[in-house]
């Protein structure tokens, strides 16, 4: 079946297909993130790689995520997007298919990474293709189901992980991916339509891989400070490479044509501080989100299944308080207070789940993770909303892509450290735990750090003691990222505060929760910012009559909002049968006679053989509520001049016309028209 996109976006019969297969093309993506966290003991058993070896399963996942997303759309807008979906798929399947058939810990991370880079292009490519084929008076609404369905994925992945881990296999929570891409591929290219022109860009290869290297070497020498005690010199090596592939890095965004992330953004101390909490955020969610369930398994003996629902007040507080945080800014137009507030409970947070043991009531448990939680929802979206407040319009796209980033480096950070800790203590702990003790063979200390499903064949007096060093391991992990949430509790206090401009108060739950950073140029970000107010200034009918009345109101003229609205689809047209504001021929409601009557009455429309004509004065009026519009989104904008920016007034130009007279208007208004 064709599905056509247009200046009014998909057909409607096509758009189900459509919006179906770029959300099974980017979910499988985005739960990957950290499906894998419920099986991490179980890996580390299989596979034989211990406890403090785990965490570059995700770790290659994301890095390789991070650095891909801006290559793949840089690539889509010059070669198309369908082109690169395909390709990107492609590579997703390749990695899924190795990952679930991986027969060490080195193959299993190298595939990992393969996945992670398919990955990357599934969840931009996923989420620009519908804002190129859905309508601006749609796109903020497509796109923030997008975003909210890859956050929300995000965070469930690990429950989701858990589950299968539990009745069938680690391997079958990559090998699942492989019906669901083949389907999704089978989709999209079938339903897909071509996509917009390409364009020419300057791809900035070398950023990217240039960061990507950057971060892996710090992550690589964190590792070996805190968990293999590296002398000195060694670290300074390893970490000199990281500095200079990072100033590297930098000296290509001073030269690049088009950077990733241009470095004046950091003269910016909004941006630079907020990136900083972002980093922070993505730290404290992250390494939780992985390591909470390897707790739970193996401190408390439960199911990979059962570690995966133990998560739902943590999962549920970041969701929750990320819609309310958002709400409360709406309505008070300040950031600061719900970001000082969420640094804080995420700091009481992590200092309650130090105190966790094997006997703590599963209620404290729940307790502890929904304080984290909440704190983490109350933090997540505002460093977004800050820096979207503080930087040019030319910025907004490559700024918010640069919080994001931070989040993401964060997430890989979080999960290394955790890790590195985590290894660090078991290793000390245990050795003290064993060493006035037996061990059963096949029970050494080694081996029980590789699996700690092996705790089950020791006696009881010595299993409890090991389970003691394991659980004070974990308590000393938490303990220790304490003092990074503190860092971004002086952060949040130290950020400037200011008035909310209303399109930066537009949340976005992808772009909040996930790890990928997110990657939209300046006109796509304030085209679904300005496309989502549009939709909730006119989502009910009290709504859309306020709007057009004000607009009628500065416009200089008493007709009633429904007569607006009739005159402007008239002017759309220019001539338009009269049946066809009904819905259906012959089926005229008398609030539609009554505005075709009055419209008339007022030489705004002419009336002749059913067809209805819009006037020169009737042009005219249509005109000015249309530039009364254009100055409504203008305010929108709150600080940014649109006649600095050619572009910018032309798209408030398009979307006021696109927003009058809208057919989706007349069922709301309730004028007879189908829904």
């Amino acid at each position: 079946m064709a599905v056509i996109a247009g200046e009014s976006g998909i057909r409607l019969r096509g758009r189900p297909l459509v919006v179906g297969a770029l959300l099974l093309a980017m979910l499988p993506a985005a739960m990957d993130q950290t499906a894998l966290a419920a099986a991490l003991p179980v890996i580390g058993g299989e596979l034989r790689g211990g406890m403090g070896y785990d965490s570059w399963v995700i770790c290659a996942y994301l890095l390789a995520m991070t650095a891909s997303v801006m290559l793949w759309s840089r690539l889509g807008d010059r070669f198309g997007r369908k082109p690169l979906l395909m390709a990107s798929l492609t590579i997703f399947l390749i990695g899924s298919a190795l990952s679930g058939l991986a027969w060490d810990l080195d193959s299993l991370h190298i595939f990992r990474a393969v996945q992670g880079a398919g990955g990357g292009g599934l969840v931009v490519l996923t989420q620009v293709i519908v804002g190129d084929l859905v309508s601006p008076r749609d796109r903020g609404r497509y796109q923030g189901l997008f975003g909210a369905a890859f956050g929300v994925a995000t965070i469930v992945g690990s429950l989701f992980g858990g589950v299968f881990v539990h009745y069938l296999s680690w391997r079958w929570i990559m090998l699942i991916n492989l019906p669901i891409t083949v389907i999704a591929m089978v989709m999209a290219a079938i339903v897909l339509p071509p996509t917009a022109q390409p364009e020419k860009h300057r791809v900035d290869y070398l950023g990217p891989t240039l960061l990507a290297g950057s971060v892996g070497m710090m992550l690589f020498t964190v590792v070996g400070v805190i968990q293999h005690s590296w002398p000195l010199l060694r670290a300074l090596h390893i970490g000199s490479i990281a500095v200079a592939l990072g100033v590297a890095w930098g000296l290509t965004q001073r030269r690049a044509t088009e950077p990733t992330l241009p470095l004046r953004l950091f003269r910016n101390p909004v941006f630079s501080i907020g990136s900083a909490i972002d980093l922070v955020a993505g730290f404290v969610m992250f390494g939780s989100l992985i390591y909470v369930p390897v707790f739970l398994q193996v401190v408390r003996g439960r199911s990979p299944a059962a570690s995966g629902i133990y998560l739902s007040p943590l999962i549920l507080g970041v969701l929750i308080m990320a819609v309310v945080s958002g709400q409360l800014i709406s309505r008070t137009g300040r950031y600061k207070a719900p970001l000082i507030t969420g640094m804080a409970l995420t700091t009481l947070g992590l200092l309650l789940c130090s105190s966790l043991t094997t006997s703590t009531p599963t209620l404290a448990i729940s307790l502890a993770l929904g304080v984290l939680g909440c704190g983490l929802g109350l933090v997540v979206q505002v460093p977004i909303i800050a820096v979207q407040n503080a930087v040019a319009y030319r910025d907004l796209g490559v700024a918010t892509a640069g919080v994001t980033l931070s989040r993401a480096v964060g997430g890989v950070l979080g999960i290394t450290v955790f890790s590195a800790i985590l290894g660090d203590q078991l290793a000390t702990r245990m050795r003290e735990a064993v060493r006035a003790v037996q061990l059963l063979p096949g029970g050494d200390i080694v081996a029980i750090r590789r699996d700690p499903r092996l705790l089950s064949v020791l006696p009881p007096s010595t299993r409890a003691m090991v389970t003691a060093a394991f659980e004070h391991s974990f308590q000393m992990m938490f303990l220790w990222s304490i003092p990074i949430a503190l860092a971004g509790l002086l952060l949040a206090l130290l950020l400037r505060g200011t008035a909310v401009r209303a399109t930066a108060n537009v949340s976005d739950l992808g772009a909040s929760c996930g790890a990928a950073p997110t990657v939209r140029s300046s006109r796509c970000e304030i085209d679904r910012q300005l496309s989502e107010l549009l939709r909730s200034d006119a989502d009910t009918a009290e709504k859309l009559q306020q709007t057009y009345g004000d607009l009628g109101e500065h416009a200089g003229t008493d007709t009633a909002p429904a007569c607006l609205w009739a005159l402007c689809r008239i002017a759309r047209a220019g001539t338009i049968p009269a049946d066809t504001l009904s819905g259906r021929p012959g089926d005229r409601t008398e609030e539609v006679r009554h505005c075709i009557n009055r419209l008339i009455a007022e030489g705004l429309v002419t009336g002749d053989n059913g067809n209805l004509t819009i006037t020169k004065d009737g042009q005219a009026l249509n005109e000015r509520l249309r530039e009364c519009m254009q100055q409504t989104l203008t305010k929108f904008l709150g600080g940014w001049s649109a006649d600095d920016y050619p572009e910018l007034t032309r798209h408030l130009a398009r979307l006021s016309q696109q927003f009058l007279g809208d057919d989706a208007q007349q069922h709301i208004l309730k004028l007879g028209a189908n829904p």
